[in-house]
């Protein structure tokens, strides 16, 4: 006999299935993205765009999911802490896929001006932020706050990799005026990457508030 407790079990494991889901969407859109930008590669930089809707519309039918639930059931305090949660998550995961998008957006203005700078760095801290992103599913998926503060710790590695980055255009851009137009557009490149992985905190944030209750645990920077 199916209850109703066994029935409100099996939704909120579809909902986690769910953001596991457009975790992973999420974190290939950034890999693709970044790919794209280095190999000046208009036709993959125009499917991140383009793709920019699913990910859009996954995250309406999990907020759906996730009212409905509220309406319909009688959660307790947990499980409302799952699916309050899973609500920012869902924001968080569709805000990141909005950075990829932005960086395939970039990515084809570059395109129209001669190649003027490379940044192998943009590989490395996409790199840290994908990694980053596939831990902190991994910490929802089990439920570990333990992995999810630790991913939080990590992110210092990516404003390291960031600030190396602006300094090195700021320094191009005084150097020679030329490549202004073409710099401004990278730092934009960096700005996305970089809030990409603070999202990936936020979502941290979120799976530790499920698990403790607490929703102000402090960030190392």
């Amino acid at each position: 006999m199916v209850t109703t407790r066994s029935m409100f079990d099996r939704e909120l494991k579809t909902l986690n299935g769910d953001l596991l889901r457009l975790g992973e969407l999420v974190e290939t859109q950034l890999v693709e993205a970044v790919l794209a930008l280095q190999n000046r590669d208009t036709a993959m930089a125009h499917r991140v765009v383009e793709f920019d809707t699913t990910i859009n519309q996954m995250r309406y039918d999990i907020e759906e999911h996730c009212y409905t639930l509220l309406a319909l059931q009688q959660p307790n305090t947990t499980d409302l802490r799952r699916i309050v949660a899973g609500v920012s998550i869902a924001t968080n995961l569709e805000r990141m896929g909005d950075h990829a998008a932005g960086i395939g957006r970039l990515t084809l203005r570059l395109a129209e001006l001669p190649a003027a700078i490379h940044i192998p760095m943009f590989t490395e801290m996409a790199k840290l932020a994908a990694e980053n992103l596939a831990q902190t599913m991994v910490a929802l998926d089990g439920f570990n706050a333990d992995l999810a503060r630790q991913v939080v710790a990590q992110d210092a590695k990516i404003d390291e990799v960031h600030k190396r980055i602006y300094d090195y255009l700021i320094k191009t851009m005084t150097d020679n005026p030329a490549t202004i137009e073409y710099a401004t557009l990278l730092l934009w490149v960096s700005h996305d990457i970089e809030r990409f992985a603070d999202r990936v905190c936020n979502i941290c944030e979120r799976i530790v508030y499920t698990v403790t209750g607490n929703l102000h645990e402090p960030r190392t920077k």
